[in-house]
């Protein structure tokens, strides 16, 4: 027995040296799975502000500066969250967002006539884009929303 002391304080060292790498590690783990816990929280509240304001145009086919508004407050931070495509589609979706409300202004006050049934038909072909993204927008944010990226 005494032949052995001498060799049970290196191993006890180790022993709690391990112990306390593999607590280090584990709190690695679950602050890595906060991160991307908190980050697909974020990414998913842009997807539910383009989804919200996608629903609106299909429901009314207008929308009001104040759903726009929270579109862009809703948004904003995509360029951090996202990569570039989608970014892009967001934009691509305020651009067209924005055509669509041009030409329905600048209809409204016209008479019938071929000016403003062409204002009519930009308006509606956006009003059809703009529709066809509530179903489609889900492709573009699969990447990043996906079950996968939570844990």
């Amino acid at each position: 027995m005494a032949e052995i002391v001498p060799y049970l304080a290196p191993s006890a060292t180790l022993i709690v040296g391990l112990s306390v790498a593999y607590i280090a590690w584990q709190q690695w783990q679950v602050a890595r799975s906060k991160l991307r816990l908190d980050l697909f929280d974020r990414r998913y509240k842009g997807y539910e502000a383009t989804r919200k304001f996608l629903a609106v145009i299909s429901r009314d086919a207008r929308f009001e500066d104040s759903q726009l508004f929270e579109f862009y407050a809703g948004t904003s931070d995509a360029e951090f969250l996202f990569a570039s495509e989608v970014v892009d589609y967001l934009a691509e979706l305020r651009k067209r967002a924005l055509d669509m409300r041009l030409h329905q202004k600048l209809y409204e006050p016209l008479p019938v006539g071929d000016e403003r049934s062409r204002h009519v038909q930009a308006q509606h072909d956006q009003l059809v884009w703009l529709g066809d993204q509530l179903t489609a927008m889900s492709k573009t944010f699969r990447p990043y929303l996906g079950f996968s990226n939570v844990m």
